[in-house]
């Protein structure tokens, strides 16, 4: 069973973190420091990272999270992201074992161009 906890972030963002009380995924890390904060504190272990669009509230703490876990980051195929391994489009799916989850990519245009859901 996985838990979605939102982390707040910058101003108005929230980052959030799906987990299984060993493993997380990471949604849209704006910030790096309260991602780390969370994890460490839950002693969770980062097993990947999802972007939904290109700005930096959304990636702007993708480095940082590279810097200390050496994690796949998915995002969007047709926006730049830093750190970005596995690029989407609609009609892909993200399955990760730990924890375990299948999720299916849609294109969803509007706030950005390239902009993607899971």
């Amino acid at each position: 069973m996985l838990t979605i906890i939102p982390i707040p972030a910058l101003k108005d963002n929230y980052i959030w973190v799906l987990h299984d009380k060993h493993h997380a995924i990471v949604v849209d890390p704006g910030q790096a420091a309260p991602v780390l904060a969370y994890l460490e504190a839950h002693d969770l272990k980062l097993s990947a990272v999802l972007c939904t669009h290109h700005h930096n509230d959304h990636t702007g703490g993708v480095h940082e999270l590279l810097q200390v876990y050496n994690v796949p980051v998915y995002g969007p195929q047709h926006e730049i992201i830093a750190g970005l391994t596995h690029p989407l489009v609609e009609g892909n799916s993200v399955e990760l074992s730990q924890p375990r989850i299948k999720l299916a990519v849609l294109d969803i245009p509007g706030h950005t161009r390239g902009h993607i859901a899971f």
